[in-house]
């Protein structure tokens, strides 16, 4: 698409099945983290409104046309949320395949598995191979810049207002993955963990979306509590017309909020009776459902989230090795994290040490009286130069007034020496 072919328009022409490239305030302003984006509903418009959006940039050539009008008795117009089958997606598997940064990456899974919950949302199946394709394209990611990958996750969980099932289904994928990559698990099994981790929650479209919205919140009653317990169940009644669906998936759809104390559903399982995988994904999707703002409620600090996490092995509900695994992963001290240093500055962790869990590597922003760097600097503080630096505690950013997401953006690509 050539640049004469995009279009101007003002946010009151902007519509549903729409394909926004650009608009007129700098994106850290709004709760995107690119302005490309199909327009799925007016929800986003409002959001964009609320953020000072006037005017915004469309290409026709991926969405709606701004001009397009139809006469009357013609019916109404095709729009791009049309009940469509799943197999026939205009997003193209090679824009997975081509993708040369985790930010690319992550555009690229994110609009493949909208799409695919927009179908589902309007009654077709599953797509096997979107699902296949975005698992291979994040292991292949994962094996050569799982850093990067990470601090897109975290970028996102940043600067989302609220998640949604199919972000929550992405991120979960990216953490099992990276969980299995740690433990070594084979190439099967990993297609199958990831498959699994991306439709792991599809039976919540069957439910109603305001009900889905508060299923973590204490607000429920224990009828809802009930019906969005048959969430899984729901799923893979979804799923009977994916010809063939691995056991393994099966497995992680219907398990994954079984504990091994037997405290879980939808059928009190314990111990060995929860598949491996089940386990793994399990943990990740609460993980992620404590870190990522839903239905109003804001988000844990990810060090607190994985004190959660070690806490929930002592008590029984998760096997301790997979806890241990998972909190290796995600870091004591996740990507994302603002710290104080002994020193007294502070920094912003930005990659984790494999050998070294509680010495990571950080970008120091501001110095020990809070004046803030005109140039951070990137360090590795388990690097024998850096001893004498040690992070003393975790500090919530929204009191520190420090804009993660700023910061993170700069340091994508970027390796520690």
């Amino acid at each position: 698409m050539t640049q004469h072919q995009l279009k101007q328009i003002s946010i009151d022409e902007l519509t549903p099945g729409m394909y926004v490239v650009g608009v007129d305030v700098p994106w850290y302003r709004t709760p995107f983290l690119t302005h490309k984006r199909l327009i799925h509903d007016p929800a986003t418009i409002d959001i964009m409104r609320q953020c000072g959006i006037r005017t915004v940039t469309i290409d026709p050539g991926k969405g709606k046309d701004a001009s397009a009008q139809r006469p009357a008795d013609l019916g109404p117009p095709a729009t791009a949320t049309e009940p469509t089958s799943a197999q026939d997606t205009p997003l193209s598997h090679s824009s997975l395949d081509e993708a040369q940064s985790a930010q690319e990456l992550y555009a690229a899974a994110e609009e493949a598995i909208n799409q695919m919950f927009d179908h589902l949302v309007q009654g077709a199946p599953p797509s096997s191979s979107i699902a296949k394709a975005t698992v291979t394209s994040i292991m292949r990611h994962l094996l050569t810049s799982r850093d990067d990958l990470m601090t897109q996750l975290a970028l996102r969980k940043i600067t989302r207002f609220d998640q949604s099932l199919a972000a929550h289904s992405l991120d979960t994928c990216i953490f099992a993955l990276t969980v299995s990559v740690e433990c070594g698990i084979d190439h099967v099994s990993q297609l199958h963990l990831g498959t699994g981790a991306l439709l792991h929650d599809v039976g919540y479209v069957r439910l109603p979306r305001n009900l889905v919205r508060k299923r973590h919140e204490d607000g429920c009653t224990e009828e809802e509590r009930a019906l969005l317990r048959q969430h899984p169940s729901l799923g893979l009644t979804m799923l009977a017309e994916w010809n063939d669906i691995p056991d393994e998936v099966a497995h992680i759809i219907r398990h994954h909020h079984e504990r091994v104390d037997g405290s879980g559903f939808p059928e009190g399982l314990a111990h060995t009776s929860i598949s491996p995988l089940a386990q793994i994904v399990g943990i990740v999707d609460w993980y992620d459902s404590l870190v990522s703002r839903r239905g109003g409620r804001p988000a844990m600090l990810p060090h607190d989230a994985v004190r959660r996490l070690f806490l929930s092995a002592k008590e029984g509900r998760f096997e301790l090795p997979f806890i241990e695994t998972a909190v290796r992963v995600i870091g004591v001290y996740p990507i994302g994290s603002l710290v104080l240093l002994n020193t007294g500055e502070q920094a912003i962790v930005v990659g984790l040490n494999a050998e070294a869990r509680l010495k990571p590597n950080v970008l120091i922003i501001k110095g020990p009286r809070g004046e803030a760097y005109v140039r951070p600097q990137r360090v590795n503080l388990a690097a024998p130069q850096q001893a004498a630096h040690t992070i003393i505690r975790v500090l919530d950013p929204t009191h520190e007034f420090v804009n993660i997401a700023l910061y993170l953006d700069n340091t994508t690509g970027e390796r520690s020496p």
